[in-house]
């Protein structure tokens, strides 16, 4: 077995023992628009036209900003696939003098999603650092305005107007979960799809660990009570209300291309 694909399958079984889960995923169609239905009466039948269904359809929460800070990957309301593994400090493997050596450690937190979920700044800042390292794949980082660095990294995209000196406030998209690096530019696959997330203060790595999972608790309660608000107005019949509360819940993306 080649160390690529050994590291894979050691990162895969870390990934299927090691989660913060939310709510199992909701049941999501659609919506439909009202539709005609026969009823029989005397004499015939009379076209009566049903509600319309308010069922919202795929579609990633808007982020929660928490004290200026905002969980780095958007939940989905479709799929629930989104793990924080604690692997601050696990063991890595370098590249030395050409050969693979399991001599590095793990300076930041892995968050597995989708490929293709949105990646969201945590906090306010400005881009310093966009594009391929040799470890970190496509990569973005944030100089934060309390000072730090926070590194996004294994990106399969870069969001559109993500550029060095461009300003950010906790939420903002800047690309979508991946699975890259490891390799020369474009190269992907080496492991499973998942958000690297780096916090460095005065030059030293941090574990955000506490940080990622007490934000993301709180915006799975808070996006929770939305949800069921936004139910109760579909059980209303009331359309102009949920559409408005599904538009404030929603970022209504478009999916990735190819996906």
């Amino acid at each position: 077995m080649s160390v690529y694909k050994a590291r894979a399958v050691r990162v895969a079984l870390v990934l299927s023992l090691v989660s913060v889960a939310g709510p199992p995923a909701r049941a999501a169609v659609p919506a439909r628009s009202a539709s005609t239905v026969p009823v029989p009466v005397q004499g015939g039948v009379m076209p009566v036209t049903a509600a319309p269904s308010l069922t919202p359809g795929p579609a990633h929460y808007r982020p929660v900003v928490l004290g200026h800070r905002a969980f780095p990957v958007a939940r989905s309301n479709y799929l629930s696939f989104l793990r924080i593994l604690n692997s601050w400090h696990a063991p890595r493997l370098r590249l030395v003098a050409g050969e693979w050596r399991l001599v590095g450690v793990h300076e930041g937190i892995d968050i597995g999603a989708e490929t293709g979920a949105p990646v969201v700044s945590m906090t306010s800042g400005v881009i310093e650092n966009v594009g391929w390292t040799f470890y970190s794949g496509q990569r973005v980082g944030v100089r934060g305005d309390d000072g730090a660095y926070y590194l996004y990294a294994h990106l399969s995209s870069v969001w559109s107007g993500i550029v060095v000196g461009s300003g950010v406030t906790p939420g903002r998209l800047l690309g979508r979960v991946g699975s890259t690096g490891y390799g020369s530019e474009g190269h992907r696959d080496e492991f499973p799809p998942h958000l690297h997330f780096g916090v460095q203060h005065g030059g030293e790595w941090t574990n955000p660990y506490p940080l990622l999972v007490s934000l993301y608790t709180e915006a799975v309660t808070r996006q929770g009570a939305a949800q069921r608000a936004l139910d109760a107005l579909a059980a209303s019949g009331d359309t102009e209300a949920w559409r408005a509360a599904a538009d404030r819940l929603y970022l209504g993306l478009a999916p990735p291309p190819g996906e």
